[in-house]
């Protein structure tokens, strides 16, 4: 469930930085690059892998290098197609929430 969660905040955040650094033309996507992939933590937790790390690896050069997504920003992606993500990645009140209690979390530590 956390390991859900982080992914989450993290393509919540991916969203309004894409936002911020769009006049400045820089792109930013969240990718979920393969399912299971064949990886230690996948073995140790879960035993099967149901796609393999050079699965994942191309979806992640795909994103990063594909002239077809030179215009896209703000974007979440499965494998190499855009795909919906979870329904609160798209809550703006959610995201602001996010980004508060993380900016509070952070300013505890300083």
């Amino acid at each position: 469930m956390a390991y859900a969660r982080s992914k989450l905040a993290l393509i919540m955040f991916t969203f309004d930085l894409s936002a911020e650094l769009k006049e400045r033309k820089i792109n930013v996507n969240a990718l979920h690059p393969a399912t299971l992939m064949s990886t230690s933590m996948v073995k140790d937790h879960f035993g099967q892998a149901q796609s393999s790390v050079e699965e994942g690896f191309s979806a992640i050069e795909f994103l990063a290098t594909s002239k077809n997504l030179d215009e896209i920003t703000g974007r979440y992606f499965e494998n190499k197609s855009q795909a919906q993500a979870n329904a609160q990645a798209y809550d703006k009140e959610a995201r602001k929430k996010l980004r508060q209690t993380t900016t509070d979390s952070i300013a505890a530590y300083l």
